[in-house]
């Protein structure tokens, strides 16, 4: 799924955009602007006590990334009150878009899903508006949809999920957005059949439509097979 950044929550996110810019601007300091535990970056004075504080009272995961890292841009997630949560990184460039006939993604999500990296730095965002989308992970795949005329698909949706034995953990509207997350099996072959049939018999596409897909882990990884 996207990042969150656009979700203003005032004064805990200028906090949280204080404290970054702080620990960016150390790690700029540094040969490669490597990865930096928050250890080091109280012992270097680069953040404060309060700072960390600031962080432990509002239950924000801190992941240290180099700069470099396509997936720098979550370094903070916490979370909100309505169950929701903010991720915030440093600036990046957003993902190149890649596209692909419905007919042969299923393989493209299958060897993205197998690439040599921890699951909790994959994501695959397959985009079908501006604001609506499908979020794929090992383990996880997770709808996010505004528009009125893809809600209404809702109840297929589930229905197709249903079918793979796949139950919501997460079905409600959260900031204007209805999030429809399924936690599965990490199994890649039957999570990318899921995938196809959901586009295909939840979302309505054809065979040839056209899908618009995104991941970092695709732009900062070369030569793995993986169809461009």
């Amino acid at each position: 799924m996207p990042d969150s950044n656009d979700f203003q929550i005032p004064s805990e996110h200028g906090r949280l955009t204080e404290i970054l810019s702080k620990i960016v601007s150390y790690q700029r300091s540094l040969p490669g602007g490597r990865a930096v535990e928050l250890e080091e970056l109280l012992q270097q004075g680069a953040v404060s006590q309060s700072d960390a504080e600031f962080l432990a009272s509002h239950s924000v995961t801190y992941k240290p990334h180099s700069l470099s890292d396509y997936h720098a841009g979550d370094m903070f997630e916490m979370p909100t009150e309505d169950g929701g949560c903010v991720f915030i990184g440093p600036c990046r460039p957003q993902p190149t878009k890649r596209r692909s006939a419905l007919r042969i993604f299923q393989p493209i999500v299958e060897s993205f899903l197998n690439l040599p990296r921890p699951s909790d730095e994959l994501l695959m965002y397959i985009e079908f508006t501006k604001d609506d989308g499908l979020g794929v992970a090992p383990g996880m795949i997770g709808f996010a949809l505004c528009d009125a005329s893809w809600r209404q698909r809702l109840p297929t949706i589930r229905g197709v999920a249903a079918e793979f034995g796949f139950q919501p953990f997460e079905d409600m509207e959260i900031q204007g957005v209805w999030q429809l997350t399924f936690r599965i099996s990490p199994d890649a072959s039957r999570t990318a059949a899921a995938v196809t049939a959901l586009l295909s018999r939840g979302c309505g596409l054809r065979g040839e439509s056209e899908v618009v897909y995104s991941a970092g882990a695709l732009d900062a990884l070369n030569g793995t097979g993986v169809p461009p």
